[in-house]
């Protein structure tokens, strides 16, 4: 009975210091840490059927070195791990060009996060985004290719984000090993709008 008593105590500890930790360090979700005009084209929520995803899709625009922010944070329940950030300052998803989502693939700690299974992905599996007002729109993937993350290139940068004729969306995560300061790999699901 001592032992069953002590070994609750050391669980509510834990818990309690986990629930402290989160409230401490929580971050509130912005509506939008990009402004954009609203559009009826604005994405809204990503849904992966194949990998059981529906979640909100977050603007965001460039850090101060130019590259696609992510935002993050050091609480564990924030819901930077469970949503999508939409490129903003490029192609809105359904429009000509390459629209770009990314998505975090673990959380502190190194938890799973939104996009963990993203490299399970196959060719013709569906990519739904819920926009504004234009409904449903749906993507088939193409591809999935890994980039490193080191030296993306110019030829990378241009696949991703560059000027097409088509209408594509092109989900990010990270990918590789873990090297101390970020994954060594990019992962990147190359899908093709089917409807409009």
């Amino acid at each position: 009975m001592k032992k069953l008593q002590l070994y609750l105590s050391i669980f509510l500890l834990i818990a309690a210091g986990i629930v402290i930790y989160n409230y401490q360090t929580h971050t509130t979700l912005p509506a939008s840490s990009f402004p954009v005009q609203p559009t009826p084209w604005q994405p809204l929520r990503l849904h992966i059927p194949s990998l059981q995803i529906d979640t909100p899709v977050l603007n965001v625009g460039t850090t101060i070195n130019g590259q696609m922010d992510a935002p993050t944070s050091q609480a564990v329940n924030s819901p930077y791990w469970s949503s999508v950030f939409w490129y903003a300052p490029g192609t809105v998803p359904g429009q000509g060009g390459n629209a770009v989502i990314a998505g975090h693939v673990d959380r502190v700690g190194g938890d799973p996060a939104i996009f963990w299974s993203l490299h399970t992905m196959k060719p013709r599996d569906l990519v739904i985004v819920q926009t504004q007002g234009k409904g449903a729109l749906k993507f088939v993937v193409d591809r999935v290719v890994k980039y490193p993350a080191n030296a993306p290139g110019k030829a990378m940068l241009n696949a991703v984000f560059g000027p097409t004729s088509g209408h594509h969306l092109n989900l990010i995560t990270c990918s590789g090993v873990w090297t101390g300061q970020g994954y060594d790999e990019r992962l990147v699901v190359f899908t093709t709008l089917i409807n409009s």
